[in-house]
């Protein structure tokens, strides 16, 4: 999908950038509150906002690229314009989802509104399986199960 091999090495880099975010932030919000759960969902809820809006900023990169290359046409540069011009362009896991994520994405940068751990890392979960598809990154070799990562639940 990306012909140009140092911007596809640049985007990679970028998500293991969102990959390492996102550990650390689990990592955090266990460490920080592994004998007070009560605490956690609060923490953890503002937390994984910040790996969302880096996760839908590689998204917006390679939609970015996509349009530069002449593979789709946009008249606008917004992550939210891109994906509505791109959806008959290439094949998406869930256009629709990821739409409604880039909504939620701006609503985090425009309006400090801040989501749930687990709806972030939902989001940051089916961009992953979307580069994953169009081939821009690789299947993680290990990755750890979004249920086990949110405190939502409960432990």
């Amino acid at each position: 999908m990306i012909l140009n091999p140092t911007a596809l090495a640049t985007l990679q880099s970028e998500w293991r950038g969102v990959v390492r975010m996102r550990e650390r932030v689990r990592r955090l919000v266990v460490s920080t509150f592994a004998f007070d759960d009560k605490q956690s969902p609060t923490f953890g809820d503002v937390l994984y906002n910040l790996p969302l809006i880096l996760a839908f900023d590689v998204l917006t990169k390679v939609l970015l690229l996509a349009k530069e290359d002449g593979l789709f046409t946009s008249s606008g540069t917004q992550l939210h314009e891109l994906i509505d011009s791109a959806n008959t362009a290439f094949s998406w896991l869930d256009w629709k989802y990821l739409r409604e994520g880039a909504k939620h994405r701006n609503e985090v940068a425009q309006t400090a509104k801040l989501f749930g751990d687990l709806q972030c890392l939902l989001y940051i979960a089916r961009i992953e399986d979307q580069l994953i598809a169009w081939g821009i990154i690789a299947a993680a070799e290990l990755s750890v199960p979004i249920s086990a990562m949110s405190f939502s639940q409960g432990f």
